[in-house]
């Protein structure tokens, strides 16, 4: 069964309530005003040359929120990991150490470093070992994550709770007059779907084909979460860390989401959207106005009916029963921002170069593999030069993202027309529905030994082989 008993005592209360002469539309519309305090990360920073410490261990969690704890896997002790802030220009020493008793390869998607030291299967830590790579912060601000993305491994231990949002600041983002206050105007927000069952502990039943979708929405390890905040501008980091589903999030009066940030970093300038997709890896930052003191919902599309949830009661379901994301809560306290938003974040960029060459690549449509290649440690699939551009055009059947370690990149078109203006900054991860055409950078370099993949971020696909190997040649 995937459902939990709180679950179960909500459904036989709809069930109830579906005799009266109460419309059943009418009660769906009122949603779950959030019951939950949302639980915000720990924040953990390397200054003055002092390490990181991220422990990989076994630990217990509430995704109710109550005191029912089951067994999770988590970083440092909790489920997921700490927000880990660090700064343009500086070295950090980073320590992983697994203390699970299997096998473990981490990551930080986003990070512009060399290939040696991006983690993934040359890194694979054995059970007790450490690996404590020095890594160089030389890029813009931007919203990044940490995971685990072990060799055939990376979507049960990502799913176990292997993952956790990594910052970067720099003097343009120290600078602009935006929420910076960690947990107070400036939240992490860490989206995930689960399949919970009656002891609300995460069951993974991996699908033959395609990815896992879970019936249970959570957002920083809990369903419903709220979150009180000051009446100003408010900051949310957004993650998909889900194995495989894409979330389409809107505000409950319709208000826009003010998009300052893609996966790279900001954006030229804030781009108002009344919805907001978020593919599996994506990251995004938005603004939220909340000087009116209004209560708000965002919510991830359409809640399953009652014949679907009861359903879901016997049988697995794929439909969440409860698509709440969160409810900001303001308070009469004064706003932290009380500035304009800037009309410009970044100066105009000038792309000095032009794609050397176009490739083609078809994601795993009927079976898995790239171009009808599986992932093969042995094997380098595409080679390239650093500091070159190229044109990467993508195609997919089965809609599904793709994450390209070590580049960054520009999205020229999207089935043959102009991106939407939330997905024109600089991005590493894209949804492919149909055809892609990208413009990458290959800002960093790699080896035969320590090549830069490209997976799938349906990651049940990507631990069946949709994966590719790519060695970027050091400049001159």
């Amino acid at each position: 069964m995937s459902c939990s008993r709180r679950q179960f005592i909500q459904l036989s209360a709809g069930v109830a309530l579906a005799t009266s002469a109460m419309p059943y539309t009418a009660r769906a519309a009122s949603a779950p005003a959030g019951d939950t305090p949302l639980p915000v990360p720990p924040l953990i920073e390397s200054r003055r040359g002092q390490p990181l410490f991220l422990t990989l261990q076994r630990s217990h969690w509430s995704f109710n929120g109550d005191s029912n704890k089951v067994p999770v896997w988590g970083i440092n002790g909790m489920y997921l990991g700490p927000t880990v802030r660090v700064y343009s220009g500086d070295d950090v020493k980073l320590i992983y150490s697994n203390r699970l008793n299997e096998p473990v390869a981490m990551t930080v998607s986003g990070l512009q470093v060399p290939g040696a030291l991006m983690g993934g299967a040359p890194r694979m830590m054995s059970a007790g070992v450490d690996w404590a790579p020095v890594l160089p912060i030389r890029q813009g601000a931007a919203t990044l994550w940490y995971h685990a993305n072990t060799p055939n491994r990376m979507a049960p231990h990502v799913y176990n709770g292997l993952a956790g949002m990594w910052l970067i600041e720099d003097d343009i983002s120290k600078t602009l007059p935006l929420p910076k206050h960690y947990g107070v105007d400036d939240f992490p927000l860490v989206i995930q779907d689960k399949r919970l069952d009656n002891f609300a502990t995460p069951v993974y039943d991996p699908p033959q084909d395609g990815g896992f979708l879970g019936d249970t929405l959570l957002v920083n390890g809990v369903q419903n979460p709220y979150v009180e905040v000051s009446r100003g501008w408010v900051r949310l980091r957004l993650l998909n860390a889900s194995n495989s589903r894409r979330y389409d999030l809107a505000f409950s009066d319709n208000r826009p989401f003010t998009v300052i940030a893609s996966d790279q970093g900001f954006l030229p300038a804030p781009v108002a959207v009344q919805r907001l997709s978020l593919a599996p890896g994506e990251r995004r930052e938005v603004l939220v106005d909340m000087s009116q003191g209004d209560v708000v919902s965002i919510t991830a599309g359409t809640a399953a009916g009652l014949m679907d949830r009861l359903r879901g009661l016997f049988e697995p379901s794929s439909i969440l029963a409860n698509t709440l994301v969160l409810t900001l809560r303001p308070t009469g306290l004064l706003p932290l921002v009380t500035d304009n938003l800037p009309m410009r974040l970044l100066a105009d960029q000038i792309l000095d170069g032009v794609a050397v060459r176009t490739r083609e690549f078809r994601i795993g449509d009927g079976m898995p593999g790239i171009n009808g290649a599986l992932w093969n440690m042995g094997r380098i699939d595409t080679t390239a030069q650093q500091g070159s551009f190229e044109r990467w055009i993508l195609h997919a059947d089965r809609p599904q993202s793709l994450h390209i370690q070590g580049v960054m990149f520009l999205i020229k078109s999207v089935n043959g027309a102009q991106p939407m203006g939330e997905d024109r900054g600089w991005k590493d991860t894209v949804w492919v529905d149909g055809d892609v055409e990208l413009l990458v950078s290959f800002t960093q370099s790699s080896s035969d030994h320590f090549p830069f993949v490209y997976y799938s971020q349906t990651l049940e696909l990507a631990d069946r082989g949709t994966a590719g190997q790519l060695l970027v040649n050091p400049s001159a």
